[in-house]
């Protein structure tokens, strides 16, 4: 995982586009943004990317760790991202994702790796107390990834998402921070 450089945007932006393999498992019940929504994620991107190069610890302006980090392949190529978002700010939890958008760099544990060394990153420059994910039922992977990292069942909420036509569960896994720090 790293920051982003410029060269990453023009990336990030290719992947954002519509019939991407993995556009079928993060989220896919919700709509692929369309050309405007998605220039205006990079948008976004790139102000804060240039904020957290004038920290030396890389935050944001908001005195918070980055929302979205670079997960790179090997050759420092941009292959998917990590990234958290408030679930409730009132109470700071945070929940985490991670997206890998090469279907060459899938299957290798690259994601798992990844999830693990943002959720460690998180614990060591917070405060927070716990982290989660959600993801849907069908998300064999995710949920894989998160198991295999400890975080366990938190939430299941059946036949909440919709897939091609299909129900699906919602589902949460989470961790707290005495775990996290336990299992090492």
């Amino acid at each position: 995982m790293r920051g982003w450089r410029a060269a990453d945007l023009a990336s990030y932006r290719d992947w954002l586009r519509p019939g991407h393999e993995w556009h079928r498992w993060d989220g896919p019940y919700y709509p692929v943004p369309d050309d405007a929504a998605s220039d205006a994620a990079v948008a976004r991107l790139a102000r804060a990317a240039a904020a957290q190069a004038v920290h030396p610890e890389g935050w944001d302006d908001d005195g918070l760790p980055p929302r979205r980090v670079v997960v790179a392949d090997e050759v420092d190529r941009l292959v998917g991202t990590c990234s958290w978002y408030w679930e409730s700010v009132e109470t700071q939890w945070a929940r985490v994702g991670i997206g890998l958008y090469d279907p060459a760099v899938r299957g290798r544990g690259l994601g798992r790796d990844a999830l693990g060394a943002w959720i460690t990153y998180l614990f060591s420059v917070t405060g927070w107390v716990r982290l989660d994910l959600a993801t849907w039922s069908g998300n064999a992977a995710m949920l894989g990834a998160g198991r295999a990292l400890g975080l366990v069942e938190e939430g299941r909420f059946r036949d909440a998402r919709v897939v091609d036509g299909v129900r699906h569960d919602a589902v949460v896994l989470g961790v707290l921070r005495r775990e996290w720090t336990a299992r090492s």
